[in-house]
């Protein structure tokens, strides 16, 4: 699967504020909105990448994790998991790489 750049897809910058990503994803998904283009596919595609990224950016807990995991953002839970194994392991039986 390829990346999609989710601040790319909305036209905004990292550093965006939630009122910014609704404003651009509002401005956006009236501009590409089926309804509006019946008969283009390109035109359906962008709509669904627009809404994809609408909805991971304007929850704070996923954009947290897209930030900080990019394209794996979606399999965060399992990184921080074997993170936490690591970190038992370590503890338990001590640091080895000193």
């Amino acid at each position: 699967m390829e990346f999609i750049d989710y601040y790319s897809v909305l036209g905004v910058q990292k550093n965006a504020s939630a009122d910014d990503i609704k404003k651009a994803y509002r401005k956006l998904a009236k501009q590409f909105h089926p309804d509006a283009n019946p008969d283009d596919a390109s035109a359906k595609k962008k709509f669904q990448q627009i809404n994809e990224a609408n909805e991971v950016l304007s929850d704070p807990e996923n954009r947290k994790k897209f930030d900080k995991y990019g394209k794996d953002w979606q399999h965060s839970a399992a990184f921080e998991q074997q993170a936490r194994q690591q970190q038992q392991y370590g503890q338990q039986f001590g640091d080895f790489e000193k």
